[in-house]
This record gives C-alpha cells, sequence and structure tokens, in this order.
C-alpha cells in the first residue's frame, strides 16, 4: 500500500499477482483508496464508502499511476475520483467518499455463532491446479504467510441452506500494521477481494478448475461501517445470491471477534464460458 506522490493529485505504486503476472484487484483498489485518502486533510473524515470497476488486468512488471480528482469537499463528505493508469491506459477506477461520523439510529445483524475459531483451523487453501510445481515468487505472487486465511470446509462446494449459498472465512494481515486507521481501511480492502470471485463459483462443483470458464472480478463495492483492524482476525461471512447471463454476485460482512459488524462488501464477477 505504499505508494510515491508525485505531485499533488498523483501516486504511483507497484502491485503483485493475483493470478500468474495478472495484478491482484484487492491491492489496486487498496492503493486506489490509499491514493484518495492522502488528498483528504480533515483528519476526523474517515472513509465510509468506495465502489469500484475493473477496466483491464494490471501487469505486475510496470508500476501502475494513480490520478485523484477532488469533486467535493463538503461540510460533512469529501468525494473522490481515482483512475489507476498504466502503460496510458486506465485499468481500475474507483469512486470514494469520506465522512465524519454522526449520531443517528443504529442496528446491525448478528455475528454467526458456534464457528470454529480461527486458531483450529491451521489448514493451508489448496493451490490451483495451474500453480502446482510453479515459481511463486518468479509469477510476482506475494509471501503467503503475510496474509491470513482460514476458510471454513475449503474443499467442498457452497450448499442451498434455507435458501442460501453460504461461506465463512476467517482473515486478517499477519504482520502488524500501523495504527492509521486509512491504512487498516486499505488493507481491510485487500482483504475483501481474496476470496469473493471463488464464493461466487463455490456452489457449482469443480467449476474453478474449468479451463473453458473465464473468472475475474468485474465491480466492487464496500462500506466502511465502524473503524477496524485488519491485523486482527475477522470473520468473512459472504453468500452468493445469483449467477447468471455470464456473472456472478457475491456478498461479504466483516465482523469482529466481539460481534461488531464493521465493513459490508458486494462483488460481481465474471462468470462466461470461453467464447
Amino acid at each position: 500500500m505504499d505508494l510515491q506522490q508525485v505531485d499533488r493529485n498523483i501516486f504511483t505504486g507497484w502491485c503483485h499477482s493475483g493470478s500468474p503476472l495478472r495484478a491482484y484487484g484487492g491491492q489496486i483498489a487498496a492503493q486506489s483508496l490509499m491514493a484518495a485518502g492522502r488528498t483528504v486533510d480533515d483528519r476526523a473524515r474517515r472513509v465510509h464508502s468506495l465502489h469500484g470497476y475493473f477496466l483491464r488486468p494490471g501487469r505486475t512488471k510496470e508500476s501502475i499511476t494513480y490520478l485523484v480528482d477532488r469533486p467535493r469537499d463538503g461540510g460533512s463528505f469529501s468525494t473522490r475520483f481515482v483512475q489507476a493508469v498504466q502503460d496510458g491506459e486506465t485499468i481500475f477506477m474507483m469512486t470514494a467518499s469520506f465522512a465524519v461520523d454522526d449520531d443517528g439510529p443504529r442496528h446491525q445483524f448478528t455475528a454467526p455463532d458456534s464457528l470454529t475459531p480461527p486458531e483450529a483451523l491451521n489448514v493451508p487453501i489448496p493451490l490451483p491446479e495451474h500453480l502446482k510445481g510453479a515459481s511463486l515468487a518468479e509469477l510476482d505472487y506475494p509471501e503467503s504467510h503475510i496474509i491470513g486465511l482460514r476458510m471454513l470446509a475449503p474443499d467442498e462446494p457452497v450448499a442451498l441452506i434455507d435458501g442460501r449459498y453460504e461461506r465463512m472465512a476467517w482473515v486478517r494481515i499477519e504482520e502488524r500494521l500501523p495504527d492509521d486507521p486509512m491504512i487498516q481501511a486499505c488493507a481491510l480492502t485487500y482483504l475483501s477481494d481474496l476470496t469473493m470471485v471463488s464464493t461466487a463459483v463455490a456452489p457449482h462443483s469443480g467449476a474453478s478448475r474449468r479451463p473453458d470458464l473465464m473468472l475475474a472480478s468485474i465491480d466492487h463495492a464496500m462500506w466502511f461501517h465502524s473503524p477496524t483492524r485488519a491485523d486482527q482476525w475477522l470473520l468473512f461471512a459472504q453468500d452468493t445470491p445469483v449467477a447468471k447471463n455470464g456473472h456472478g454476485l457475491a456478498r461479504g460482512l466483516f465482523f469482529d471477534q466481539e460481534g461488531r459488524l464493521v465493513a459490508s462488501v458486494v462483488q460481481e464477477s465474471l462468470m462466461r464460458t470461453r467464447r
């Protein structure tokens, strides 16, 4: 998430792979949010939402330039628009909103209970077939120990229970992060893209390994309900309401270990047979 500031509204960064030599979308989104946040001078305004579109695959061997526009700084909200550009083409765009905290009515969903704690789930997520035996470093993948991901029943297709396809996972960044709420929010954005595509395809046994099926993130939206730490275990409760017309939708709720709902995410994925 470390960016170099080139000008007042221009930043550059580098991304690792999410698939072989393709920049990981969650990191591009996190860096876009970081670029937007660094142009908001009022530190009392924390990020409360983002909406992003993945337009082209990014490359890991070249830097990415983030261009920030400042449409509005109002009495309560600051809005930013970010373009992630590589080799003269926009690969990702995001709108992000920052706001002060206000008083108002409160409610939230109850966190799922009776789940296996993350410490008891030290089971590695299996590598996709095309990566087994490959040099992950040469393909620009990150060191796996940085990302804490403990999926409940990772090898099982998601079953339809009470009319819902649901999947649970514990996630965190394994290294200590600074206390800066902006860094923590960007790290949570990074984590939010780890399993959404796989959740959308999970009801279909073996679909993620089909060579004729194209899988990719299309758009991504997040809402941040309260400050939290991405370097402490968070329960990521996900479901997938629908898949049709070559697209699949996944939703997710982040709960901290006290049961507070701290963030929500929705993502649509490309899930189509190759033409």
